[in-house]
């Protein structure tokens, strides 16, 4: 587990620092340590830490705002506070940290941390067999040991969103009248209960015929509530997640797992599925990828491969084709390995896509950009990544 360390006072720092690694959790390694917040905020990227555990109150930029920061960098870090005062302990958890340590921290509390910690990070480690797989990334699909894809068939939309939901709730126990209310507003609770009994038996019929018996619906409190088992299938959604979470810091000797991780994203969460409830788990979804796909990219170009920057910008296009940014990074690439056409090609889809959607005309910076490279591209080749 790769931990970075946080503190203005080097005393506690020190103190911190030897507690983790006399702990019982094995397999912990200190990657940073930091009594300046800024600096920390610098580095914190190419370090790529599982886990942060940072001050609250430092010079600078104080440890609620760094936490912010940080999950806004690497969204699946862990963020664990330490400090003197118990009254920030509500804005700590309004940051989704896994805990709040006071000082002086305590070996027995630490170690209940660790064990948070351990647990979370072996979960995202853990891949189940890859027998059949459920794919979520682009709609509802199965892939079958044998490697085809199969689209799902139901017998009603009805049946397919309930398993949708019970899929994105997983081992969760789901209380039959939150379901109730969700997809039968309308209806006395007699009919409602009638059409809720007659989805979930369909669901598990359309889970038979597809041979996915490590999908099972159990009812553990008498039809009050009902709970999604998932054993001995893969989630492509669960799998990208983890793989994601283990990815080394990004390198040239590891650009090619970054790459293979980067491609597996195959489309928006339930992409083909108007569900509201999934609007904000998709979202989460891309903006990880995007944040991903923007490493990548800057990476390639960092060491000059223009043309996995574009393969990558290109994907980013492909999948989300509203986003002003990308056509202009792909100009400026374009640009850097002199094709003019597709420097113009871009430009025009920019335009055309900003009238379909917004009205509006590129912004000036973009348009500022465009005229100077007009004007610079009969003379030899001079523009720069900026």
């Amino acid at each position: 587990m790769r931990i970075v360390l946080v503190d203005d006072e080097i005393l506690p720092l020190t103190r911190l620092k030897t507690l983790l690694e006399k702990s019982n959790v094995p397999e912990i390694e200190i990657v940073g340590e930091y009594t300046d917040s800024l600096k920390a905020i610098e580095e914190i990227q190419t370090l790529q830490p599982n886990a942060v555990f940072l001050d609250i109150v430092m010079p600078d930029l104080d440890g609620l705002a760094l936490g912010e920061k940080i999950q806004e960098l690497l969204p699946d870090v862990e963020i664990v506070f330490t400090t003197g005062f118990d009254q920030y302990a509500i804005d700590a958890f309004n940051l989704h940290a896994i805990d709040y340590l006071l000082k002086p921290v305590q070996n027995v509390r630490l170690e209940k941390t660790l064990e948070r910690l351990e647990h979370i990070n072996n979960k995202h480690k853990k891949v189940p067999p890859k027998h059949t797989i459920i794919k979520l990334f682009g709609g509802l699909n199965v892939v079958t040991p044998d490697g085809h894809t199969q689209l799902m068939k139901w017998r009603t939309s009805k049946a397919k969103e309930l398993f949708a939901f019970m899929l994105n709730h997983r081992d969760e126990m789901i209380y039959r009248d939150t379901i109730l209310e969700l997809f039968w507003p309308e209806s006395d609770i007699d009919k409602a209960s009638k059409q809720l009994y007659t989805a979930i038996y369909t669901i598990r019929q359309t889970l038979k015929n597809y041979g996915m018996d490590g999908v099972q619906i159990s009812s553990p409190l008498l039809n009050s509530g009902y709970k999604l088992l998932v054993e001995n299938v893969v989630v492509d959604v669960e799998q990208w997640l983890s793989c994601l979470k283990s990815l080394p810091p990004l390198q040239e000797t590891s650009v090619d797992e970054h790459e293979k991780i980067f491609q597996m994203y195959a489309g928006d969460y339930l992409g083909d599925c108007d569900y509201l409830w999934a609007e904000s788990e998709r979202e989460r979804l891309r903006r990880l990828w995007l944040h991903h796909a923007h490493q990548l990219s800057e990476f390639y170009i960092k060491n000059e491969n223009y043309m996995a920057a574009v393969k990558v910008q290109e994907k980013v296009q492909a999948l989300f084709s509203d986003a002003e940014e990308n056509y202009f990074t792909l100009m400026k690439l374009y640009d850097l390995l002199n094709n003019t056409a597709a420097v113009e090609e871009q430009y025009w889809l920019l335009k055309k896509m900003l009238q379909e959607h917004l009205a509006v005309e590129p912004s000036e910076e973009i348009e500022s950009w465009y005229e100077s490279w007009k004007q610079a591209n009969a003379m030899p080749h001079a523009q720069t990544f900026s």
